[in-house]
C-alpha cells in the first residue's frame, strides 16, 4: 500500500486523515515549534445548560450559575499543549501551530477564507489541525515542505481515506 496523498496548494500540504481523534493527531506537532493556538474551544459540546463558574469580565469574580454555549480560544506553549492533549480527547479540535505568539487583535473569523493562509503564514503558523469531530475526517496542513511526509514516514500505522477519496 502506498502512503497517504499529500496534496499542495498555494505552497500549503495538505493530508486527509480518516477517523482522527486529537491523540492521532498530536504525532503531527512539532516539538520545535513553540506555540499552539486552540480557537474556539467548547468544554461542554452539547446544546445544553450546565453548571459552573466564569468571570463576567478579565479579573472578575467567577459567577457560579448554568451556563451553555461557552467557547474560547487557548494559546499555549507546544509542551504545555502536549502535557493537556489529552483533555481535548473525544472533542473535535481547530488549532493552529506557529512559530510566533498569535497577535492579540488576530480572529480568523474576520478574515476572509481566500486570505486565511496568507495571514497564517506571515504570523508564522507552521501547522493548522482541523476535527470537527472526534473520530472524524481531520485536515492537516504544513506551511513547510516535505514535512508532512516526514511524520507519515515515522508512523507505524496510519488511517487514511479510502483511495479516490478527499
Amino acid at each position: 500500500m502506498s502512503g497517504p496523498e499529500i496534496l499542495e496548494t498555494e505552497g500549503v500540504e495538505t493530508l486527509y486523515v480518516h477517523g482522527a481523534t486529537v491523540g492521532d493527531l498530536i504525532g503531527f506537532l512539532h516539538p520545535q515549534v513553540p506555540w499552539v493556538w486552540v480557537l474556539g474551544h467548547m468544554p461542554n459540546t452539547r446544546f445544553e445548560w450546565w453548571e459552573t463558574a466564569q468571570p463576567f469580565r478579565q479579573g472578575g469574580p467567577s459567577i457560579a450559575a448554568e451556563y451553555r454555549l461557552i467557547g474560547y480560544d487557548l494559546l499555549l506553549s507546544t509542551p504545555r499543549f502536549l502535557e493537556l492533549s489529552s483533555e481535548f480527547e473525544g472533542h473535535g479540535i481547530s488549532l493552529i501551530q506557529s512559530h510566533h505568539r498569535m497577535p492579540n487583535a488576530l480572529d480568523m473569523d474576520r478574515i476572509p477564507e481566500n486570505q486565511r493562509l496568507k495571514i497564517l503564514r506571515s504570523n508564522g503558523a507552521f501547522l493548522r489541525i482541523e476535527l470537527p469531530h472526534a473520530v472524524e475526517t481531520a485536515q492537516v496542513q504544513c506551511f513547510e515542505k516535505a514535512y508532512l511526509a516526514s511524520v507519515v514516514a515515522s508512523r507505524k500505522s496510519f488511517r487514511q481515506l479510502p483511495e479516490g477519496t478527499a
